[in-house]
C-alpha cells in the first residue's frame, strides 16, 4: 500500500473519513487501508525537525544545507519557534532524561514546584519535562 507522497502532509480528514490532499498517491485509493498506514503524527514531524538541526539523518531526495548544532540547540531553535514567534504549536518538548521529544497531551510529566507532598516542595534537580519512560521516582527530601 503506498504512502503519502508529500512529507509534510497529513491528508487524511478523519471527520470525511477521506483522503484530501490533491497531490497525495492515496487519493487513486480512496480510504482504501488503515489510518496507521500513512498518518505521521506531530512528534515525529517534530523529531525530524530536531534530527535536521542536529545534524541527522537526512529525509530520502532531500539534498540542502543542513546545520550540526548539538541537541541542546537544536532544541533551543524548536523552543523558540513555539513560545515566541508561535509558528509551532508548544506541546512538544524534550525530555531531560532521554533528549527524545514528547508531545505533553498525550503522555511525559512537566514536573517543578507545583508539586508537593505533606508540605514539602519538589527538589529542584526532579523539576523539567519528563517522557514516560524516563520519569524519576521522585523521594520527597525532609526539612
Amino acid at each position: 500500500m503506498s504512502k503519502c507522497n508529500l512529507r509534510h502532509c497529513d491528508c487524511w480528514n478523519g471527520i470525511t473519513n477521506k483522503w484530501e490532499c490533491a497531490d497525495c498517491t492515496r487519493n487513486e485509493e480512496h480510504g482504501k487501508g488503515p489510518l496507521a498506514d500513512n498518518y505521521v503524527s506531530i512528534t515525529d514531524k517534530f523529531t525530524e525537525l530536531y534530527d535536521y538541526l542536529a545534524g541527522g539523518k537526512m529525509p530520502d531526495g532531500v539534498k540542502c544545507f543542513q546545520p550540526k548544532m548539538s541537541r541542546k540547540h537544536a532544541f533551543s531553535v524548536i523552543w523558540f519557534l513555539q513560545e515566541i514567534t508561535g509558528c509551532l504549536p508548544d506541546h512538544i518538548e524534550r525530555c531531560q532524561g532521554c533528549n527524545d521529544l514528547f508531545d505533553t497531551d498525550s503522555e511525559g510529566y512537566q514536573l517543578d514546584d507545583q508539586y508537593d507532598l505533606n508540605g514539602k516542595t519538589l527538589p529542584k534537580k526532579y523539576w523539567g519535562n519528563w517522557c514516560n519512560n524516563c520519569v524519576p521516582c521522585v523521594d520527597f527530601e525532609r526539612g
